[in-house]
């Protein structure tokens, strides 16, 4: 069996081999953390997994080569689980957020990369070993000097860091809207510039007048009050309720069509599986039972679940028939399945060629059919005969969509930029989506394509990774930052 350890040249001398980030300096050959010369603990597969990043800071690693560093052939069925466990502990040694990175960036399914800033190294003295969810005691350096986590050595690199981050905040004010500290206000909205419905991603952003699918010719979308009004003339309250929390992960959470139950990833027994759940998230029960599962998607009939999940012909699509009667079959491989809304095809995304593209599988049995030729990533069908899909699987990717019955790509306005490709949910008035915002508030927001409005209807305490939503809009599901609590919205029209 191959040494699994992530082992620099033995030619790197003791400058080369020590690596120093923020507060922290990492020895690529003994793989030892430290905390300004105090050692972290950090040992196995989490050590393993900065050793790689750091040896290739800025680039791409993806998830295909950490497994193949990581774990022998013979353990490749549960790597998805054991990697996810891995890059945590990593984090919580690095004191790091998946939601804000400083150190290890996500590409959501793609695999993460060191977006640290490298400094020169002068080793300091190494101290007994802790751990890290304990506090730490840092020792302050000689002389009238109070030490403080995370203080500056001087006052020339806080004042260049204060440089660096207006400089950032003018380019983030610069290339997106800023919205007051009210959030998601029923009683104040900006404009947001248009970008032509009829444009191709690849043209660029153009704030021009210039006519619209939806006819006439519009310089701006328009911010509306987030007000809904019931016969009787009292606007309901939006409300949010935690339904689903625990130590373990839970993501992914997709209402069912009659909006009584939820479909969701969890790894409570192990590697991530599909479950459903009432929707208050009582009396769950586990549908698959494959080495890993994730992405649920109801049918339009509520009968069947489709997910994604690995195969020996790489990661496939399976069918569940949703009250657990019947196993899980495999039907093609691909990633993201969803369903059209006559449930007699099923999306999904494909790389067979090397670049992402949208599909469509006939249940009935037949060969599928390709939808985009222009790059795709996870589809969802409207009602409004059209197939809306994330551009690709980075993040703040753009919205495109074809129609239906096949043609042209065209792309939805410039600032419908969800956070990751499935931070968004298609439902009877719109798109319902959250973005990345200057004040770093978290706003869930409905963009209405017939009026081309943008209009934010609750603001959350933590940026979801994950969106569903009722077919009418008027509830949604989302999940906090770290995949571990899902939560229900409620009374949004």
């Amino acid at each position: 069996m191959r040494d699994d350890r992530a082992t620099p040249p033995t030619t790197l001398n003791d400058r080369d081999r020590h690596i120093r980030f923020g507060p922290f300096e990492f020895d690529l050959h003994t793989q030892e953390l430290c905390n300004q010369g105090i050692r972290i603990k950090l040992a196995g597969h989490p050590a393993r997994v900065l050793a790689i990043l750091l040896s290739r800071p800025g680039d791409l690693v993806t998830r295909d080569e950490l497994q193949k560093q990581l774990w022998s052939e013979d353990t490749f069925s549960d790597y998805n689980h054991g990697l996810n466990a891995a890059v945590n502990k990593l984090r919580e040694a690095l004191n790091d957020a998946a939601v804000d990175p400083k150190y290890i960036e996500t590409l959501p399914r793609r695999g993460y990369r060191f977006i640290g800033t490298l400094k020169p190294v002068e080793s300091l003295p190494v101290q007994p070993e802790t751990d890290p969810g304990r506090p730490v005691a840092i020792p302050a350096p000689p002389g009238n000097y109070s030490a403080r986590p995370r203080r500056f050595a001087s006052l020339a690199v806080a004042a260049s860091l204060v440089v660096f981050l207006g400089g950032i905040g003018l380019l983030t004010l610069t290339l997106k809207d800023y919205r007051t500290a009210t959030g998601a206000s029923p009683q104040k909205f900006q404009q947001r510039p248009i970008q032509d419905e009829s444009a191709s991603i690849g043209e660029g952003l153009s704030e021009k007048s210039a006519p619209n699918r939806m006819g006439g010719s519009d310089r701006n979308a328009r911010r509306v009050p987030a007000i809904y009004r019931e016969a009787s003339g009292v606007a309901p309250v939006p409300t949010v309720r935690t339904i689903i929390s625990g130590p373990g992960g839970n993501a992914a959470p997709q209402i069912s069509p009659d909006g009584k139950r939820i479909a969701f990833m969890s790894d409570r027994s192990g590697p991530w599986q599909i479950w459903v759940s009432e929707l208050d998230g009582s009396n769950p029960a586990q549908l698959s039972f494959t080495a890993s599962a994730g992405t649920p998607r109801w049918s339009p009939d509520g009968r069947n679940i489709a997910f994604d999940a690995p195969s020996d012909e790489g990661t496939s699509i399976y069918l569940v028939a949703a009250d657990g009667s019947q196993p899980a079959r495999r039907l093609v491989r691909g990633l993201v399945p969803s369903f059209s809304r006559d449930g007699k095809w099923i999306y999904y995304a494909s790389d067979t060629d090397g670049n992402f593209h949208v599909w469509k599988l006939p249940l009935t049995g037949g060969s599928p059919v390709q939808m985009t030729f222009n790059e795709g990533f996870a589809a969802l069908e409207s009602g409004d005969g059209y197939l809306y899909y994330s551009k690709s699987p980075q993040s703040n990717p753009a919205i495109c969509r074809v129609p239906v019955a096949g043609g042209e790509e065209s792309c939805s306005l410039a600032h419908l930029r969800p956070r990751t490709w499935s931070s968004w949910a298609v439902t009877r008035d719109g798109i319902l989506f959250v973005e990345d915002l200057p004040d770093g508030k978290s706003t869930l927001t409905l963009y209405g394509p017939e009026k081309r409005e943008f209009r934010d209807l609750i603001s959350l305490q933590t940026a979801p990774v994950w969106i569903g939503a009722s077919a009418d809009g008027t509830k949604a599901i989302v999940n906090d930052n770290a995949e571990r609590q899902i939560s229900l919205l409620e009374n949004l029209r």
